[in-house]
Order: C-alpha cells, then structure tokens, then sequence
C-alpha cells in the first residue's frame, strides 16, 4: 500500500507526542488525522476512510487498551499499533493479544516508528488481498454455483444448508464423477469456516508411508530425512475444513490415529513429545462401500461412525435425468469459451442421445464429451456426430455385432465374456463404471473375468 493512499489515525493526549507523530508521518506521505481521546478516535474511525491506528497505551479517560476492545467491535479489521514506555511492557503484551499488530516503547526513532507502520499497512494489505481471494472462491464454490433442477440432487443441497454451520463431521458417499469434492467445497463455503482454509487430501493418491506425515506433521529429527519441521494438515487447515477423499483407501494402522484424533481434537505430529489441539471440521468421500469394507475388516466400524455424523449421499447422474440438460448446456458455455468460439446450440438430437445414456462416469464424463463436442463441432448446432462415439453407440452397430456373434459360433458363456471385457477395456480398466454399466457386484465381475475359457463348441457351419 502507498503512502500516498494510507490514512492513520493518531491517537495521543500529550499534544506534544501528537504532533511529532503527525509531522513525522506526514512528511513521509501518509494521510493523517488526530485525536487527543479514545472518544474522539472512535469518531474518526466511524466517519473517515482509515487504514491505521497508532494510541498510546496510557490516556486519561478510556485507555489505549479501552479503546482498542472497542475497535474490535466497530472496526475489527483496522491495524493497530500500540504507543507505551518500558515500565508498561507486559501492558502491550496483553494489547498483542487482543490482536494489537505491534507496539513502540518510548522514546524511539522515526525510522523505527515508519518501519512497524509499513509493516502493519502490507499486513493489512495482505489480509484484503486474502479475504478478496476467499470471496473469489465463495462465489466460485459455493451452493449458488452447483446446477441442479433433479429433487435428489435439490435435496442434498437443501440439506448442506442445513448442517453448514455445525461442526459435525459429514461423509460424502457416491460414485466416481458425481461431484463429490464440489459438494464437500459448497460446504465448507457455505459455513462459517469459509474465511479460513479449506485443504483437499485424496488418500488413495498418497503413498502409505506419507499419509501420516502430511496429516500430523513432524518435527525436526524425527527420521532421517526430517531436516527441518514440517506442519501437517490438520495443524495447516486450523478454523477450516480437512476434505478427506477417497477416505475408503486409508490403510488400517492410521485409522485409529485418526479416530483418535477426530475425538480428542488433538494431535502429536511424528517425533513430538507434546500434543497440540485442533480445530477443523472433517469432511470425508467415498466412492466404495464402506458396509462392505466393515464387514470385510478393512474399515473401522468406529471411525465411519465418527465420520459419518451427516451423510450426504450424492445420486449418480442417470438418476437425476432432470440435470442433464443444465448441465450440458452449462459445461457448453465453459467449454466454448475457453476454446475462444461461439456457443453452438445442442441439436434436439443430440439432447435425446444425451439423456438416453446412463452416464458410466457420471458429471464428470458429461463434461468431457461436451468438451469433445465443441472440439469437433463445425456447425452453429452441436450434433450427435460431434459427441464420443462411447456416448452416442456409433461404434457398436447392433446387426453388425449379432451378425459377427452368429459368424463366429460363440456360446452363451463366450459372449458373456467377451462382452464384459469390451465392457471392462471401454471404461480403461475402471471396475466400479464397468460393474454399473453391467448391473452387477464387482465381486461377480471378478469371478466372471477369472472364470476359465470354455472349450470352443463343434457347431458345424453350413456348407458354403
């Protein structure tokens, strides 16, 4: 911040001590204004632009101290800078725990007094700058952002309204691409949380042996490669939310940890002989089934109920039909405009095709055959030629297909399998899309691709 756009306020009962202040600020380019009472400064600050606050701690009537405590209530954002002599010290202490930015002890110089308030004007330039970034990323994530017209997907809406502001921990369950972590942002800045972080941690991303480093920490010495101190994420994440994603692949031995952690609202991060508390709200996702991993052993019954105080259930895509069309319609828009073109208009085909397909991938893959389409697109219409030939079924014509069954003599058995394959290689490997396109378990699906090949069947073939 400049000093030519700086005001400071100025608030001393010994006139002398007043107008050095106000000289010796002036000259160097600030704006000032001053007041010889704690009265007149809570006046000032009600009707003048100000950036800056310098009292001195001891005044007749209200004290700096006073006066500071009524700030915080008027004006809780304005810097101040405490004014005090040596015998005061632990006076000024108790100020800079009311938020005080920083104190001067009399007597000191002007270089000393026009460092501390520059360093207290880019704080508080630091901390617009902040808030104007945190508001940025209300507006992008919060509820107002989400499309949604289906009654299911309203629902869940309706109740992160409900729970914004509880500190209660919420799992998030729903299939991969349903927009899990959208849901988990829209939360956090819904609350009142949302001025403080929000950190994301996928735990099927990281390898097993850092997971516990990153969420706890460590200090100093406490392996080998631990050059120096390393904050964690719950430490990092303080006043926020911890988004735990994929919390389904957290392996056995930290889950207690992070029961326990969960429960005590403390943490010792590793080589630490003290633990230190914590504030955050923890909100979890998963795309398996937990039940299933509890019964398996795979899961803590414990901590999924300590997660799962809220559960919001996000319904995959091809139950939510009424959402297909905004979102298609929206992700148009986003997509034309980062490829710098106009927005083609969906050919009323091409939003049949769109609604008729089950959505394997959820929103997720939406986006990505718009942005498809939109590549491909030449026309001021985006047809279904335009779209992946995965969404359209372009490239399985069904006479073609039976044609080539009856050809080949295939059993009931082989076509099974060689259809679940297909299946399986169309979603790259992805067992859980394949399962839900299939309409079975992923543990039929396994056995079905381990089952061995049966032997070719003696058909004879009609003579040519």
């Amino acid at each position: 911040m400049s000093t030519d756009q700086a005001t400071v306020i100025v608030v001393d009962d010994d006139h002398e001590m007043a107008n050095v202040l106000r000289d010796v600020l002036g000259e160097a380019g600030y704006r000032v204004l001053s007041a010889s009472s704690g009265a007149d400064a809570l006046t000032l600050v009600r009707e003048n632009d100000h950036d800056l606050l310098i009292t001195d701690l001891r005044m007749s009537g209200m004290s700096g101290q006073q006066l500071q405590i009524e700030l915080k209530r008027i004006a809780p954002s304005l810097p101040v800078i405490i004014i005090t002599a040596f015998g005061s010290i632990p006076t000024a202490i108790e100020s800079m725990k009311l938020g005080a930015f920083d104190y001067l002890t009399k007597p000191f110089g002007n270089d000393e007094l026009l460092l501390v308030v520059s360093r207290a004007l880019e704080h508080c330039q630091l901390r617009q700058e902040v808030r104007r970034l945190r508001g940025e990323l209300a507006r992008s994530y919060g509820l107002p952002n989400i499309i949604a017209a289906d009654p299911k997907m309203i629902a869940v809406l309706e109740l992160i309204k409900q729970i914004a502001d509880s500190s209660a921990s919420v799992l998030i369950t729903g299939e991969s691409g349903t927009g899990k972590d959208l849901i988990a942002r829209a939360l956090h800045f819904s609350s009142s949380r949302r001025e403080f972080p929000f950190i994301p941690i996928n735990c099927a991303a990281l390898p097993e042996n850092l997971i516990e480093s990153e969420l706890f920490g460590y200090v100093k010495g406490a392996f080998t490669d631990a050059r120096l101190s390393k904050t964690g994420l719950f430490a990092a994440a303080r006043g926020g939310t911890l988004f735990l994603d994929e919390i389904g692949e957290m392996p056995a031995h930290l889950q207690s940890k992070l029961l326990r952690a969960i429960e005590d609202k403390r943490i010792r991060p590793l080589g630490a002989i003290e633990e230190t508390s914590i504030d955050v709200r923890i909100v979890a996702a998963s795309n398996t089934d937990l039940d299933k991993a509890i019964n398996e052993g795979k899961f803590r019954s414990d901590l999924y109920y300590r997660l799962a105080t809220v559960t919001l259930a996000v319904p995959p895509l091809r139950e939510r039909p009424q959402d297909v069309a905004l979102l298609a319609k929206h992700f148009l828009i986003r997509a034309s405009a980062e490829a710098g073109r106009t927005v083609p208009d969906l050919d009323p085909d091409t939003m049949v095709c769109l609604k008729r397909y089950r959505w394997p991938g959820n929103v997720r893959e939406l986006q990505s055959a718009i942005q498809t389409g939109v590549i491909l697109c030449r026309d001021s219409k985006l047809g279904v030629k335009d779209l992946p030939t995965k969404v359209t079924g372009r490239d399985v014509p069904s006479a073609k297909v039976l044609e080539d069954v009856v050809q080949r003599h295939l059993s009931l058995d082989q076509l099974e399998r060689e259809y679940v394959r297909a299946v399986l290689e169309s979603v790259d490997g992805n067992k859980t899309e394949a399962s839900t396109i299939l309409q079975i378990d992923r543990k039929t699906l396994y056995r079905k691709l381990e089952e061995p090949e049966p032997l070719e069947l003696a058909i004879p073939r009609k003579p040519e």
